[in-house]
């Protein structure tokens, strides 16, 4: 078995005339990528989800499958579960792209340190609080291990209280945009009047 490899990005150029939304379309570049791929033996994650990964953004917009994702044989008989999903394009005129498992692994929560945080009024107290609760343990490093789980715990919980709504907001903003850029593929979206 040879080496396993994945090959993904931006790719600026399309190897069918159906990745792009109109007939602007340079033939010969578009069959010297399809060429280029079929030398090198790759094949495409087809993305399960969206049409086009791309949009010029205009009125009536170009929108074009720049977006891919490839792999050779042996990497596709190494995983072979592997799904392609397209994300929001809320902050690129591109659909970010996720590559995953149909096969979930369990997922391990970590603790992850928000900056933002120290400059709100009730950090310190929270801080304070947790880091000052009875904790056990028969050594000092174990005490101090217990405590700064403790913490993170109640960060954690601190966080999620504080901060869901906004969070909340941004999930369905995501999702809004995620369904407009679908809609896009199929029609043209119109701007609502004031």
């Amino acid at each position: 078995m040879g080496t396993t490899w994945l090959c993904l990005g931006d790719f600026n150029l399309i190897y069918e005339a159906r990745d792009k939304n109109n007939n602007n379309i340079n033939r010969r570049f578009m069959d010297l990528f399809r060429r280029a791929l079929d030398a090198s033996e790759l094949m495409e994650f087809r993305l399960q989800n969206r049409r086009y990964t791309w949009s010029n953004g205009r009125a009536r917009p170009t929108l074009v499958r720049l977006d891919r994702v490839f792999c050779n044989k042996e990497w596709d008989a190494l995983l072979p579960s592997v799904t392609l999903q397209a994300l929001s394009s809320s902050l690129s005129d591109h659909s970010p792209l996720l590559l995953g498992s149909q096969q979930q692994a369990p997922r391990v929560f970590s603790f992850k340190f928000e900056q933002f945080w120290i400059r709100v009024p009730t950090f310190l107290d929270i801080v304070s609080a947790a880091w000052s609760s009875p904790v056990r343990g028969t050594s000092p490093l174990m005490v101090f291990c217990n405590r700064l789980s403790t913490t993170a715990r109640s960060l954690r919980h601190w966080s999620r209280t504080l901060f869901s709504e906004a969070r909340t907001q941004l999930l369905m903003a995501n999702e809004v945009i995620l369904r407009l850029d679908a809609a896009q593929e199929s029609r043209p979206l119109i701007p609502l009047k004031s």
